[in-house]
């Protein structure tokens, strides 16, 4: 069927309206080349590898309190009988047994924190809290090293070795922290970190 009426005319055109300006994109790194503390010197490598030693001498004090924790309690009541006669051995014995937990729940704890500690130092604010945990960690292994002596021979004697060697190298690894380069480093990661 054809339509006789005429095709529609298109209608008066709108004028474009003109597109705004584009803005101006600039993409910048959230740090600077110049924040970049860069790799860490070689002493902070040497403290956290001083540090992760004397989580090994923990270790070897927990597995040797661990694997012989009965022998550990029997010659920790024997010496103290010995030098308190009149105390019930029972008692005695109990307070060897809270011995030996307490040395290996204090040093966990105390290896915990330190761990904390070293995930910090990345971010340039570990030191302090590492020197606190360096101070209490050596406290508590001259601490077991005296409270553990009647169980000396257990283990190639690593209760007499194992404590004195994890206090040195915790004093190590807490004075590397403390050298020019390892401060430099630290301040230049803190800053970055801001």
């Amino acid at each position: 069927m054809e339509s006789t009426a005429e095709p529609e005319q298109p209608g008066p055109t709108a004028p474009l309206r003109p597109r705004p300006p584009r803005p101006d994109v600039v993409v910048a790194p959230l740090h600077s080349r110049e924040d970049d503390p860069g790799t860490a010197p070689r002493t902070l490598t040497a403290a956290v590898t001083a540090w992760a030693l004397s989580f090994a001498a923990f270790a070897a004090v927990a597995g040797v309190l661990g694997i012989h924790y009965d022998a550990a309690v029997e010659a920790l009541t024997s010496g103290l009988s010995s030098r308190n006669p009149g105390n019930d051995r029972s008692t005695v014995h109990d307070v060897a047994a809270l011995t030996v937990l307490g040395v290996g729940g204090a040093g966990l704890l105390l290896v915990l924190a330190a761990v904390l500690g070293i995930v910090r130092l990345r971010s340039g604010r570990g030191r302090v809290w590492l020197t606190v945990v360096g101070a209490l960690t050596v406290v508590a292994a001259v601490t077991s090293w005296t409270v553990l002596a009647d169980a000396d021979d257990l283990a190639l004697h690593t209760l007499t070795w194992a404590p004195l060697l994890q206090a040195g190298l915790v004093v190590v690894g807490t004075a590397l922290l403390f050298t020019g380069s390892a401060s430099t480093w630290l301040r230049r990661a803190s800053a970055a970190v801001r």
